[in-house]
């Protein structure tokens, strides 16, 4: 009697995913077992962001890197070398702080400053607090970027595109 039940439930759940990734070919088109070719495939494809003039898009950094790099701004090219001017973005800063409670249990607990940043610096807001505030442990997400790619321009003066781009964002865990 068990048996049979787990034959009969084993067979509607393998015949559940067999339609499902049967249904998950035909929007994706490939009902017919071919492959997409290049001429039916879009690419979208979204400038990297960079913290500072340096190559780190993200992961770990120390703490004296981080501020330093902080301080440069935001940079922005794509796969091909062209070079972007970013717009804006958000900037948001989750700090871990250790707190005792009322009954004198302690906790880590998170903090969380958020500011939207115009141009590729951060405010100065988040500039006058932020170099000594930062340490090991806390997190920065630089999300929601804009950019426009430079055109040649004449003279030293840089022309821009005016279609704005979305960008990759950057997460940093800081480091000692």
């Amino acid at each position: 009697m068990i048996n049979r039940t787990v034959q009969v439930v084993l067979f509607i759940f393998l015949s559940a995913v067999g339609y499902h990734l049967l249904a998950q070919q035909k929007l994706n088109g490939n009902a017919d077992g071919k492959g997409q070719t290049a001429s039916n495939t879009k690419k979208i494809l979204f400038p990297t962001v960079y913290l500072g003039r340096s190559e780190f898009k993200g992961g770990l950094i120390s703490k004296a890197e981080f501020d330093r790099l902080l301080k440069q701004g935001l940079t922005s090219t794509d796969s091909l070398g062209n070079k972007y001017k970013v717009v804006d973005f958000d900037f948001n800063y989750i700090e871990r702080e250790l707190y005792e409670d009322s009954i004198g249990n302690m906790k880590v607990m998170t903090e969380i400053l958020f500011e939207h940043c115009k141009g590729d610096t951060v405010t100065s807001n988040i500039s006058s607090g932020i170099y000594s505030r930062s340490k090991a442990g806390d997190t920065v997400y630089i999300d929601q970027v804009s950019v426009v790619r430079y055109k040649n321009g004449k003279g030293n003066k840089p022309v821009f595109e005016s279609t704005v781009l979305g960008a990759r964002g950057i997460k940093c865990i800081i480091t000692k």
